[in-house]
């Protein structure tokens, strides 16, 4: 009898995990002045010397920048590239909502010359 109850319990638990709550748009941008500014520069045009050695991407190109979907951008995001020696993976640390945000709200709304700040 026990068993009955325990085992559906036991299935049912995981999907009880606790979501993170999604990070607001001045979070994700002071989440870019953290972790991107390195090689896409602070604002965003991957002018650096660092962004210049590893090819950063630059998101104020507006002809580059078309040529990459958003669904591509959060898969960088996502996974990062050449197993993390080129761009960590960020999918620990963003949700999949997080993600999007970024790619909508900051990227894709990048300036030249325009910091992303908070």
């Amino acid at each position: 009898m026990w068993r009955m109850i325990l085992i559906p319990t036991l299935l049912f638990l995981p999907s009880l995990r606790a979501q993170t709550p999604a990070k607001s748009l001045n979070e994700l941008k002071a989440f870019f002045a953290a972790n991107c500014v390195k090689c896409h520069g602070t604002a965003g045009s991957a002018l650096s010397p660092e962004g210049k050695k590893l090819g950063g991407f630059d998101f104020t190109d507006a002809k580059e920048a078309a040529k990459e979907s958003d669904g591509d951008m959060a898969k960088t995001i996502r996974k990062g590239l050449l197993f993390g020696i080129r761009m960590p993976s960020f999918k620990d640390r963003l949700t999949e909502d997080d993600i999007q945000l970024l790619v909508k709200e900051v990227l894709r709304k990048a300036e030249k010359g325009k910091v992303v700040a908070p």
